[in-house]
């Protein structure tokens, strides 16, 4: 068993007043257990009122009590993970979203399945964090971390883009695709499984490049250790193009630019139910349980 945590910080998905009732059912199960509970400080900003709890922020968690609950989708527990990778804070995800590949509980569940986790039984899940940096003559304009993937693309516009690919300054190719993703095991389920990558398990050392709609049929998915650095420069463009990390952000491209990506030091820590499993995770939202129906 684990050691049980000591506090919780709710977080919960930015602009959607939707989560408000679940955050007030999480605050008043929490207390109930006699367990301090705090509330995030942006998002208490977000929602216009504290719900009457103390406000903490990320910097003041500390990762080897603490225990931050992220009430939202996906893009929540991705946002959560960025804030909280440098510092290994662990984060619960409680789904309030659509699919909810890392968001592991429902609101409905948190009763049952939320005290066990909070007495120390639980599994730790260290997923790897890629670095991107854009880089502009001999200056790094931009940098900074994902949890799925790094997307570079055409923004905007209708015509493709040309990229020249390297890994560890070999020659790969020179691709003219509407884009290209470079993921990680836990963005192979995200945008790249979407695109027709192949699903990693979390835990593999590896990355994947997936091009989106190639101009050419041969063009396929790659998979590589993820002890390599790739480098992707942009060769040509009719229409702005633009570099985006976890689809949060969106940096304007120009043609010459160089974006660098390598897997960063630090890792996204996750907490799961003990009795959880990856491919469990799987055939329940990709329904692979399901019987092909009959004619």
């Amino acid at each position: 068993m684990a050691k049980p945590f000591q506090r919780v910080l709710l977080v919960s998905k930015y602009r959607d007043p939707s989560v408000r009732p679940g955050l007030q059912s999480l605050r008043d199960f929490l207390l109930a257990q006699g367990l301090p509970t705090f509330l995030e400080s942006e998002c208490a900003a977000d929602i216009g009122e504290s719900l009457g709890l103390p406000l903490l922020s990320f910097a003041e968690a500390k990762a080897d009590s603490d225990l931050v609950i992220a009430l939202g989708g996906d893009g929540t527990l991705l946002g959560t993970a960025r804030q909280t990778a440098q510092s290994g804070i662990p984060i619960l995800g409680i789904n309030q979203g659509r699919l909810g590949f890392l968001a592991d509980l429902s609101i409905d569940q948190v009763s049952e399945a939320l005290p066990p986790i909070l007495e120390g039984h639980y599994q730790q899940d260290l997923r790897s964090v890629l670095l991107a940096e854009l880089w502009r003559g001999q200056d790094c304009a931009y940098s900074g971390l994902a949890i799925n993937e790094v997307l570079i693309h055409k923004g905007g516009g209708e015509s493709m883009i040309e990229l020249q690919v390297q890994i560890d300054d070999r020659f790969v190719y020179t691709q003219r695709a509407d884009g290209l993703i470079i993921a990680t095991p836990t963005g192979s389920t995200a945008y790249a499984m979407s695109a027709g990558g192949p699903i990693l398990t979390p835990t593999l050392a590896a990355l994947l490049l997936v091009p989106i709609c190639p101009h050419t049929l041969t063009a396929r998915p790659l998979v590589v250790a993820d002890t390599v650095k790739i480098r992707a420069r942009l060769t040509a463009r009719r229409q702005p193009a633009a570099l985006s990390l976890d689809s949060h952000c969106s940096v304007p491209l120009e043609i010459g630019d160089e974006i660098v990506i390598r897997r960063a030091s630090c890792s996204a820590r996750f907490i799961h139910p003990e009795e959880e499993n990856f491919f469990q995770i799987l055939r329940g939202k990709l329904h692979w349980a399901e019987s092909p129906g009959e004619d």
